[in-house]
């Protein structure tokens, strides 16, 4: 049984905002965020698979274009698709979305998007072995041919980013359900 999801916020929620999830791969936010549009009734989008839809295959963009190019064309999206919203929506960020150097335009454009609106840090555990064991046995599931030891070595340079991010820090392995609901009570609550 895995325990009760820990929220702490650092600022309330304001009705009309659109929640922003964030995190290192592997961490839940896409499945979390499934759960939250199934409970709330808002909608979704997942800048992963929107990518995908839209432009390409985001390990065949990258093979041809590069991973800055990547970047670029990710964040580009990211901004189309904020601008566009004209409802609550659950925005899903990809796992390096602010994994740029903090003195860039890039990571600052990608953390003004995450301030457009409520952004949701999710991860597993606070304590960062712990967190890169249950991480890396996710990304390893997922049939992308994803390596232990650079899976490893990504998730803890990516922890420190994502951790002081957010308006909400969600550290949990619950079942999505319960975190959901825990995430949409805390909300509404304050």
């Amino acid at each position: 049984m895995s325990p009760a999801p820990h929220i702490a916020a650092k600022r309330p929620f304001v009705s009309g905002e659109s929640l922003v999830l964030i995190g290192p791969g592997g961490v839940g936010k896409s499945t979390l965020g499934r759960e939250i549009a199934r409970q709330s009734g808002w909608p979704m989008i997942d800048l992963d698979l929107t990518f995908c839809d839209r432009i390409q295959d985001i390990t065949a963009y990258i093979a041809v274009h590069g991973y800055d190019a990547y970047r670029a064309a990710n964040l580009g999206l990211a901004k189309d698709l904020l601008a566009s919203i004209a409802q609550p929506t659950i925005f899903v960020t990809s796992s390096g979305f602010m994994a740029a150097p903090p003195d860039s335009d890039d990571y600052r454009g990608a953390l003004a998007l995450v301030r457009s609106g409520y952004s949701i840090t999710l991860l597993p555990s606070l304590d960062l072995a712990e967190a890169t064991d249950i991480v890396v046995a996710r990304q390893l599931t997922r049939g992308f041919g994803f390596e232990r030891d650079s899976e490893a070595a990504k998730f803890q340079r990516r922890f420190p980013m994502y951790r002081p991010l957010g308006d909400m820090l969600v550290v949990s392995t619950a079942p999505a359900e319960e975190t959901a609901a825990a995430v949409l009570s805390r909300l509404l609550s304050d």
